[in-house]
């Protein structure tokens, strides 16, 4: 949408832009330092119609996607479909602020005047029943039936829960929406003792929060924590970091069962060890919401697949966000959904733009530390990598920097991390090694 005069700047961990006046992130939490000057893109294409977009899903995708339309067309009719309760939220926000949440209020995207004054419609609380891509319909499961000329698919994920016995048991919960964080919170007030299942940021960030409420116990599956984003040194060290500030946490746990009889009662390991807990949360990974779109004839991989436009397979039908994959990839990251949300809205609304495939960066903060993580972090067992390193002990802070053929290709700070601007820079135009060692790295 339209933002005015105002000077803005855009958070670089998840992309989102904001009045520069604002001092945290709304979306991600992060301070200014992680801010750049953003000037705005002009949008040169316009085509007013009185065509009807339909637009499943309000997470980050959808509310991007509607923008982008509303930026190019001012008299068309925009419908968000959302079988959530609330207006679109700031859903990174649900595990950075689990021990403090109090209102929905606090994480909205937009307030409900602006949807008013954009003239965008929400259908909350309604369920998809089925996409008729023949009459251009979508039926809801009242059977309320709404014509469409363009159809965007943004309807997400799903948090994944292993197959493990007892994972039904009352007080074993994920987080992937409000109602979630809402059961979290009055499970907490008398849990003693919580199990957070999964080492990754999400993860973390989950058990850091939990731990302001009662003792955590971390158990991840794979050898290290953070496996995707950290090498075995780096998640050695945050590993201590956690320990030190009294989290417990296991890797290579694998899980046998979820104790209890109706309510869970702790998480048993095949080595014999059983972890007490009154609350377990699963955090290890995501299902793209793919069902509806698989009845309809959309092509499914590990998502649907769409091209570089956001198109499927078929006509005048988009897809973005979580429940998404372009070229085979699917990161399911907030930063991504934005842009493939901006891609699908342009599009149909009948300009041409094309969606950048990028590895996400990530930061973390808390444990008393923060993190960043982006690129390529020497995990392809066939290429010759170089790397720099620092690392001090005395002041936690740790840097390391991966390059492929003298470029840099991926970053890791521990600690420190207000040089985050300055390496973002760098993995986007894979400076040299040289650069790095003279110009970055403990600078």
């Amino acid at each position: 949408m339209p933002k005015g005069k105002r000077k803005l700047v855009k958070c670089i961990v998840c992309g989102e832009i904001f009045d520069s006046e604002i001092d945290i992130c709304p979306v991600c939490g992060v301070g200014r330092e992680y801010f750049i000057p953003y000037d705005g893109e002009e949008i040169l294409y316009r085509k007013d119609t009185q065509e009807t977009f339909i637009i499943l899903g309000n997470g980050a995708a959808g509310i991007s996607a509607a923008e982008a339309i509303r930026e190019r067309n001012d008299t068309c009719r925009i419908i968000i479909i959302s079988k959530e309760v609330e207006l679109s939220y700031n859903r990174p926000l649900l595990t950075k602020k689990l021990s403090t949440f109090h209102s929905s209020e606090e994480i909205l995207i937009h307030q409900p005047d602006w949807y008013e004054e954009y003239q965008i419609t929400n259908c909350l609380n309604r369920e998809i029943k089925r996409i008729d891509t023949v009459n251009n319909t979508v039926i809801l499961s009242n059977d309320e039936e709404i014509k469409y000329d363009k159809c965007i698919y943004a309807l997400g994920a799903e948090s994944f829960v292993p197959a493990i016995k007892g994972c039904g048991k009352k007080g074993v919960k994920v987080i992937r929406n409000l109602q979630d964080v809402k059961d979290i919170r009055a499970l907490s007030k008398n849990a003693k003792q919580a199990v957070v299942i999964g080492g990754g940021v999400l993860g973390l960030e989950t058990a850091w929060e939990l731990s302001k409420l009662c003792k955590v116990t971390i158990l991840e599956a794979a050898d290290q924590l953070m496996v995707r984003q950290l090498d075995e040194t780096a998640s050695g060290l945050l590993g201590n970091l956690i320990a030190k500030v009294g989290i417990d946490y296991r890797v290579g746990a694998a899980i046998t069962e979820i104790t209890g009889a109706e309510k869970v009662t702790g998480v048993a390991l095949n080595n014999g060890e059983v972890f007490a807990a009154d609350l377990v949360i699963f955090s290890c990974g995501i299902t793209p919401n793919t069902g509806l779109a698989k009845e309809a004839g959309l092509q499914i991989g590990k998502a649907v697949e769409v091209n570089d436009k956001m198109e499927t397979n078929i006509e005048g039908i988009y897809a973005c966000g979580d429940c998404a994959e372009c070229k085979g990839v699917n990161y399911g990251v907030w930063a991504q959904a934005i842009e493939m949300g901006k891609t699908a809205g342009a599009n149909a609304a009948g300009e041409e733009t094309y969606y950048d495939i990028y590895p996400p960066a990530l930061t973390f903060h808390g444990m008393k530390t923060a993190l960043f993580a982006g690129g390529d972090n020497g995990k392809l067992p066939d290429k010759d990598y170089q790397a720099l390193e620092y690392r001090n002990d005395l002041d936690g802070n740790y840097e390391k920097f991966y390059f492929l053929e003298n470029k840099l290709v991926g970053a890791i700070l521990i600690g420190d991390t207000r040089k985050m601007n300055k390496v973002s820079e760098g993995l986007n135009v894979g400076c040299s090694y040289n650069y790095v060692k003279n110009n970055i790295i403990h600078d």
